[in-house]
């Protein structure tokens, strides 16, 4: 009996002392990807005791650079959107990471013969995509499917380079092509207002010849970041938050910040208790989640068709069976034929449930239906599978047909001051992009600091 008083009074002091000194607990977040790590920057700039819980083993979430010999791929995002004024161009500015200039807002275009497209073809056919994209800010249709169908029926064609019902047939299936990269969804879940969303800055678009991820090993080198914790649960006790992982390892928090992408919340992988509140779970469930997947190629030669076509464009559409696909040139950054394909809606979850075979099937017989001289598979091919990791279930947001800045909102707001989220879903400006997770992270850390300040408590 005695030994059994002694534990209790033990786990009552220990009880006693969690109350009295609930300040002094860390604040843990969870996930390392960029806005995790640009959470944790700030807080632990301005004195707070932060740990980061991960559970994969690296950093980076979704953007992941791989080294093969000796070449760097980037398996998640890829891009810098703009560089003026972009947050993650000034980080490789500050730390020397090397960039090239990557635009591919021009493109050639082939027939479905495998034709290229004359130059007036090309004139009249981009003419026809910047009108239905203007007419699109006046549509009051949801879909964008239903109001691009709309806009097509609507407009008078001159019929003089291309007959009517086949530039009709172009324009639906490449807009079907713009929901699929890059906005990794269908043409009929996307908002008709997608452009108010794209989320892009201005200028130059950079890519990384070494990766991506050394954005964010440049900014992680001073946090603690515990690796392979698998979260299951985050529970708001009377002063602390209880975080549990699926060893059943716990985890004691003053608050805790969510930077897990949006497909975990929409799984319900992360059990809360007590439960998230109906607008938090509305808003998780409305936001457009989608998989967005990449397929890199090397062939032995290049493809016939580029030197056919103007080598001061490196990007390519050609139509097959109705769908439109793109390919992009990396010949000149590898220094070798290496290809990489965006693949993002109803193609992107048919990768996700592939093999790499039946990928390579599913490119190069289109390919070879549509051009001479094309290899029955490639040299090398890396293919990602976004939709199926356990880690993420998908890519990234896009607006989706109900879309609001109010429902963004919700998730901008924390819950009881101690529960926050972030991630490049909980932007309004950015959404689906890097620099969007970024700033949310940031701005996260802005909120929580502001009202530790307001409540006048003690930096750990």
């Amino acid at each position: 009996m005695l030994i059994l008083d002694i534990l209790s009074l033990i786990k009552s002091y220990k009880n006693f002392m969690l109350n009295d000194s609930d300040t002094n607990l860390p604040i843990l977040i969870i996930g390392a990807g960029i806005a995790g790590i640009a959470c944790a920057q700030k807080l632990q700039e301005n004195g707070e005791k932060v740990v980061i819980l991960e559970a994969r083993s690296r950093i980076g979430g979704r953007i992941e650079s791989k080294k093969i010999d000796s070449d760097f791929f980037d398996l998640g995002a890829s891009w810098i959107h703009g560089i003026d004024h972009n947050p993650i161009w000034e980080i490789t500015q500050k730390n020397h990471i090397e960039t090239t200039i990557f635009n591919y807002d021009h493109s050639t275009y082939f027939h479905e013969n495998g034709q290229l497209f004359s130059d007036k073809e090309v004139q009249e056919f981009e003419f026809y995509i910047d009108k239905i994209e203007n007419l699109l800010s006046q549509t009051r249709q949801l879909s964008a499917f239903d109001a691009i169908q709309e806009i097509i029926a609507s407009l008078h064609y001159s019929g003089n380079i291309f007959s009517e019902i086949y530039l009709k047939k172009l324009l639906l299936s490449f807009f079907e092509r713009m929901a699929n990269d890059p906005f990794a969804t269908n043409l009929d879940l996307l908002s008709a207002h997608y452009k108010k969303y794209e989320g892009y800055f201005q200028g130059n678009e950079v890519i990384f010849p070494k990766g991506y991820a050394q954005v964010v090993e440049s900014i992680s080198k001073t946090i603690e970041i515990k690796f392979n914790v698998d979260v299951k649960r985050i529970k708001d006790e009377n002063n602390h938050i209880k975080i549990v992982d699926f060893d059943n390892k716990i985890y004691l928090a003053s608050r805790v910040i969510v930077t897990v992408p949006l497909g975990i919340l929409k799984k319900n992988y992360i059990e809360f208790s007590p439960p998230l509140p109906n607008d938090y779970i509305h808003a998780i469930q409305k936001i457009g989640f989608g998989s967005f997947n990449k397929v890199f190629f090397e062939l032995e030669q290049p493809l016939p068709f580029r030197l056919e076509s103007s080598f001061e464009n490196i990007s390519d559409f050609y139509w097959n069976d109705g769908d439109c696909f793109n390919i992009l040139d990396l010949s000149e950054i590898y220094q070798k034929p290496m290809y990489l394909m965006l693949f993002g809606g109803e193609q992107s979850d048919f990768i996700d449930n592939s093999t790499d075979s039946e990928v390579s099937d599913f490119i190069f017989s289109r390919l070879q239906k549509q051009f001479d001289r094309i290899p029955n598979k490639p040299k090398k091919m890396i293919v990602t599978r976004w939709g199926a990791d356990p880690y993420s279930y998908g890519s990234f947001s896009f607006p989706s047909l109900n879309h609001s800045d109010d429902i963004v909102k919700v998730l901008q707001k924390s819950l009881r001051q101690r529960i926050f989220f972030a991630g490049e879903h909980c932007s309004l400006k950015y959404a689906g992009t890097v620099h969007g997770a970024y700033l949310s992270g940031y701005e996260t850390a802005q909120m929580i600091l502001k009202e530790i300040s307001s409540t006048g408590r003690s930096k750990t």
